[in-house]
């Protein structure tokens, strides 16, 4: 079955993550990411833009147009300070919500995403109390904060899906980092992903692939996948999968 490099919200994908969402009471999760042909998303120094090419850039685009929101970590936006917009050539585009995942509130109130117009919603998920001021000061810039009661260093994920729902968010697009894509892949917390790969080879031990955290011990840990298509977009190849449930 061929990627819809339109993604289209067509009825029969509308209902699959409506279906999703009353079963579980969830957003729906797509994780995507690009990387090079040897796995990399940037070089050891950081350097990472752009490694896909510009018509695959165009398909994520449209994803972020169809999800309610868009998911990073504190890092990404730390060391690469995106806009986290929706950017399409040919139509104009819906801004998604913006999910920061910051468990220690490292963010900056200065940080140009946090200073951006757009219609979209920008929301910081920390751990209680974890700065009070700058909470505040966050709040006072019109930035949505949740604050999520946990004693472990990183944030209970299942917890921070079932609050956003209950925000009214339906559908994320986790664009990373790579600790972050872990933490999905590892807890079970995905229904689609989206891996764009280039013809470049960046090598490097210290260059970040683009599934990091401590990975699975086994193989038989890892997680399958079952891939439903690949589709050649400009110089690029986009694999669409899904979790493989036999295959675990």
């Amino acid at each position: 079955m061929p990627i819809d490099t339109n993604l289209k919200p067509t009825s029969k994908r509308s209902q699959s993550i409506k279906s999703y969402n009353e079963r579980t009471s969830l957003p729906y999760i797509r994780l995507s990411f690009g990387m090079s042909l040897d796995g990399k998303i940037a070089t050891y120094t950081g350097d990472s833009k752009y490694i896909s090419g510009p018509e695959s850039r165009q398909f994520v685009h449209r994803l972020r147009h169809n999800s309610d929101a868009i998911l990073v970590g504190i890092n990404t936006i730390l060391i690469d300070h995106p806009s986290l917009t929706t950017r399409l050539t040919n139509q104009v585009g819906k801004d998604a919500h913006r999910i920061i995942l910051d468990s220690t509130c490292r963010i900056d109130p200065y940080e140009p995403l946090l200073l951006q117009t757009s219609n979209a919603r920008t929301i910081v998920v920390t751990k209680l109390n974890s700065h009070p001021q700058k909470i505040s000061a966050l709040r006072k810039q019109g930035i949505l904060v949740l604050e999520i009661e946990c004693t472990s260093s990183t944030l209970p994920l299942l917890e921070v899906l079932s609050q956003l729902y209950q925000m009214g968010i339906r559908s994320i697009l986790v664009e990373g980092g790579s600790t972050v894509h872990f933490s999905f892949i590892r807890d079970h917390l995905f229904q689609e992903l989206y891996a764009t790969i280039s013809p470049l080879i960046i090598g490097g031990e210290q260059a970040k692939g683009a599934v990091g955290g401590q990975g699975f011990q086994t193989l038989n840990e890892s997680m399958k996948l079952h891939i439903k298509s690949i589709k050649h977009v400009g110089k690029d190849y986009i694999i669409h999968a899904i979790p493989d449930i036999k295959g675990e």
